[in-house]
């Protein structure tokens, strides 16, 4: 893998031709750390994260939670946070960049601290929903001079109770809310008409608070799923971060896309909760042979790979873009569907990635919440994809470029905002000793 020299900056990505045995270990969950990030700082005493993911989203929202009043420090395999039990003591500004996940994190924590605080990002933030969750916490007494960030907030009026919660355009406004009900005098019970939106995230946001010791109580009565969190003391933990299925999955995928690759996801089993997992698991059903083991998953290419025929992804919607990349080399079409939160993510995903996908060759259609794919057909032309700074989209056609060649990737640091190490994990992917 080499990096062009001439205008803007791309990585080139060489047809991967060295066969053989692999494994890694791919940084902690970003899902995980933001949650624990947030709990940590929420809590009372000293919580110790080990293995923690540091990316931009990660280090933001720490650096975030820092400005209000939290004890911080990051070591390179670990993060230590002296909690504010609940009580943020700072109002202030703070700034999250493109990250959507921190962002609507911090509004809701915005709610907790003792002051005003303005919580902005940039300027593609600046246009992502925050409505819904503006809506949500004025319902609970809090006071807003926006629907759109840079917005301020203030929680003085602040209280808990019973919140009918509509069907949102994303996930994150639910975590959020159920993130900062432990520290709300009376809890929160959330009455959520179904279908919630990426419910998998939501499953994973309760068990991250019973992580920190939060009895949540999550139940459907016909038409709502009812969540109630009371409040609750949390105090401090030790924890550990597993490895990150959604980073994991591209790398699973270059192992299933070439005949007799076996990459060995180190620290990850099938049983995991992380949503992304599902799409890990999945492999194994179009080809690839995919199982737990001691040191963790193992996929094999078999030289076989299916179409996906007609997935539903609404559970594991980031990563159905990597599962785009494979539907590429398919026997067979495929539809990957229930894709509605992507076009609202760091780019319109689903128009990126169908671009990108007709760029080398696929015979591509798609709407506002799916994508259609017609395997692609041979071809050698030199393409530079450009994943518009979406670092999921540039991950996934990284995977494209292990198996079709003349693929490279502009702008490739964008992968930062998730996985600053990816280009050197897909480096020993090519270069990595053999293992027996």
């Amino acid at each position: 893998m080499r990096k062009k020299n001439a205008g803007p900056t791309a990585e080139s990505v060489p047809v991967l031709k060295r066969i053989g045995h692999r494994s890694l270990r791919v940084p902690g969950s970003k899902s995980i750390t933001s949650r624990m990030i947030m709990l940590g700082s929420l809590s009372a005493g000293r919580t110790v994260l080990k293995n923690p993911l540091s990316c931009d989203d990660t280090t933001m929202l720490a650096s975030a939670m820092a400005a209000i009043g939290v004890g911080m420090k990051w070591t390179p395999n670990k993060i230590i946070l002296h909690g504010i039990d609940g009580k943020p003591p700072h109002g202030g500004k703070v700034n999250l960049g493109a990250g959507g996940t921190p962002s609507r994190f911090m509004i809701a924590a915005g709610a907790l601290t003792k002051d005003p605080l303005t919580v902005d990002g940039d300027s593609k933030m600046r246009t992502r929903p925050i409505g819904e969750l503006v809506t949500m916490l004025r319902a609970l007494g809090v006071e807003f001079d926006s629907d759109t960030m840079p917005v301020t907030v203030d929680g003085t009026n602040l209280r808990g109770g019973t919140l009918e919660v509509p069907i949102t355009k994303s996930s994150q406004f639910i975590s959020a809310l159920m993130l900062i009900a432990p520290f709300i005098e009376g809890g929160l019970i959330l009455q959520c008409k179904l279908p919630v939106t990426s419910s998998t995230y939501i499953d994973l946001t309760a068990d991250t608070l019973r992580t920190f010791g939060v009895d949540v109580v999550d139940e459907q009565d016909g038409e709502i799923r009812n969540l109630t969190i009371p409040q609750t003391r949390v105090t401090h933990r030790e924890l550990e971060v597993e490895p990150d299925a959604s980073s994991a999955v591209y790398f699973a995928a270059v192992a299933a896309l070439h005949e007799g690759m076996t990459v060995t996801l180190e620290g990850l089993s099938l049983e995991s909760s992380q949503p992304d997992m599902e799409a890990i698991r999945l492999l194994g059903t179009i080809g690839a042979e995919v199982d737990d083991t001691e040191e963790g998953i193992r996929v094999t290419g078999t030289g076989t790979i299916h179409g996906f025929e007609n997935l539903d992804a609404s559970g594991f919607p980031d990563a159905s873009l990597c599962l785009a990349a494979v539907a590429a080399f398919a026997d067979s079409p495929s539809r990957i569907y229930g894709l509605e939160t992507l076009p609202l993510k760091e780019s319109d995903r689903i128009e990126v990635m169908a671009r990108s996908l007709a760029k080398v060759g696929c015979g591509v259609a798609s709407s506002d919440s799916d994508i259609r794919i017609s395997p692609m057909e041979s071809s050698n032309i030199k393409v530079a994809i450009d994943p518009v700074d979406d670092h999921r989209i540039a991950m996934a056609m990284a995977v494209v470029g292990t198996k079709r060649n003349g693929i490279s990737i502009v702008n490739p640091k964008c992968v930062s905002k998730s996985y600053p190490g990816f280009w050197n994990d897909l480096r020993n992917i090519y270069e990595g000793r053999e293992l027996s």
